[in-house]
């Protein structure tokens, strides 16, 4: 029997463990499994701890994120090292996939499945069952001798050649939850990879610009059997880049249309600016409410360093949210501030004026602030440019959980030596103002009233400039326990 988990790593319960789900499609009837997602059990490892105590479980696989998952996933793994020794922890996702060596020399976790596990991990299950040879299955590390060993990588696997989601699995109803969208709300995932390399993207390290995205129809009637079983009235896209193929989003768009779901997904700018305006007409006219695109930065010299490829520069941004408004969508943009160059405090000086040109030409546009966190991607200008200022990772899974590695992920306050604190401050106090000037649209628990509070205290600091010291928004932010969607989701 096989325990798949997913530990707790939101604020929020709605969202359907998808990782967890495609790693049970790829064993649905091949090997007994059963699914437990610590977003949803408060008493997660309790939970855990009993399941395996009956006796049958013999692989525990947990799915695991950077962020607040890792410190569940490590605490998880580790109480259940000690008390049942015998068991073999699987770890996949995102983390492990970046940082395989440390995770299995943790003495806690037996192997790795990294990149994207789905056919790996089902290997290695038959594998282990039955006998074979594990240094042919692609896409796994294991540790012998003390020493981590890298198979070869799996490469990116067709998600039309998988099995669909096993979603009698779980109780998608305790997903179905009130957002912004809508008030009946579910995650779904299209397609698989990216076709750009971002250097700060742990997608590129990944998938290395690989794209591959399930047909338009197959995504619209998935769409329309989740509307008929469980009433669902909007969805989040979960994809790296939902927006990749126009003719594939211009079709679903068509078989949208009527069916009552509002939508979001990721997209790169320059690639939407470049769509026909019929395709932008049929898109809203399909319910799509908000894109999130990666601006992260005005200066063409730091896109470049992030090798952002394309044609986006800080132009294609201020062109995509004018025509963003007068199609009423609107564009969530995120920024990546403090990349590791000579002139960082000029261009985050840069940037903030930039964001309020963008709040000028579009009100409505969206911000999200991120401080720049190097991702384990060596081929990358940007790490190596962070590597000189003599930047590297912990060298153990524990010293993940100390500060400022247990935040570093979140991409807020990472550790990041080239940035100076008062710079930090700069970009929080920042932040904080421009939050309060514009409250999110997508925190349904702020009141009329509590809103009306944080924009006097922003509007009059952010029209002066004045962004130092704002205790009173920090109060007012914390008394209303203001959230923001880059760290809490809608």
């Amino acid at each position: 029997m096989i325990l798949l988990v997913n530990p707790r790593a939101t604020t929020w319960h709605y969202r359907i463990p998808l990782s967890v789900l495609s790693i049970g499609a790829s064993i649905e009837g091949k090997f007994p499994y059963e699914i437990l997602d610590g977003n949803i059990d408060p008493s997660l490892h309790a939970s855990v701890l009993q399941r395996i105590g009956r006796g049958d479980i013999r692989y525990l696989g947990i799915t695991v994120m950077p962020g607040p998952q890792l410190r569940e996933a490590i605490l998880l793994s580790r109480r259940v090292r000690q008390s049942y020794p015998k068991i073999t922890i699987i770890w996949g996702g995102y983390f492990p996939s970046l940082h395989a060596a440390v995770t299995l020399q943790s003495g806690y976790v037996d192997y790795v499945v990294r990149d994207q596990g789905d056919l790996s991990f089902q290997r290695l299950i038959t594998a282990l069952e039955q006998g074979g040879a594990l240094d042919d299955i692609p896409g796994i590390s294991s540790i012998g001798d003390g020493t981590p060993r890298d198979n070869r990588a799996q490469g990116i696997v067709d998600p039309n050649s998988l099995s669909p989601l096993p979603y009698h699995r779980v109780d998608v109803r305790r997903y179905v939850g009130r957002t912004y969208l809508g008030t009946r709300t579910v995650n779904y995932h299209s397609s698989v990879g990216c076709p750009f390399v971002c250097g700060f993207c742990a997608v590129a390290a990944e998938y290395k610009a690989r794209w591959i995205g399930l047909p338009a129809q197959r995504v619209a009637d998935d769409l329309r059997w989740f509307k008929t079983n469980f009433n669902v009235n909007a969805v989040e896209f979960h994809d790296n880049n939902f927006f990749t193929s126009e003719r594939r989003t211009a079709e679903f768009s068509e078989r949208m249309k009527g069916m009552g779901i509002r939508w979001w997904g990721e997209a790169r700018p320059d690639t939407m600016l470049n769509y026909d305006d019929r395709t932008w007409a049929s898109m809203r006219d399909a319910g799509l409410a908000m894109v999130f695109f990666g601006a992260e930065s005005s200066s063409t010299e730091v896109l470049r360093l992030m090798e952002k490829g394309g044609t986006q520069t800080g132009d294609t941004v201020l062109a995509l949210v004018e025509k963003m408004r007068r199609y009423d969508i609107i564009p969530e943009l995120s920024f990546v501030l403090g990349a590791p160059t000579p002139t960082i405090d000029a261009d985050v000086e840069n940037d903030i004026r930039f964001i309020r040109k963008v709040k000028r030409l579009n009100p409505d546009a969206e911000i999200v602030l991120y401080v720049y966190s190097p991702v384990h991607f060596e081929d990358s200008d940007l790490y190596k440019a962070a590597v000189q200022y003599s930047f590297s990772y912990p060298k153990t899974l524990e010293d993940w959980l100390r500060p400022p590695w247990s935040q570093h992920d979140l991409r807020k306050d990472p550790s990041a030596p080239w940035i100076s604190k008062s710079l930090r401050t700069r970009i929080r106090n920042f932040e904080k103002v421009l939050n309060s000037a514009f409250p999110t649209i997508s925190d349904l628990k702020l009141t009329p009233g509590q809103r009306t509070v944080l924009k006097s205290l922003g509007r009059w600091r952010y029209r002066l400039g004045l962004y130092r010291g704002p205790m009173e928004i920090m109060t007012a932010q914390r008394l209303f326990r203001y959230r923001q969607p880059e760290v809490e989701g809608f």
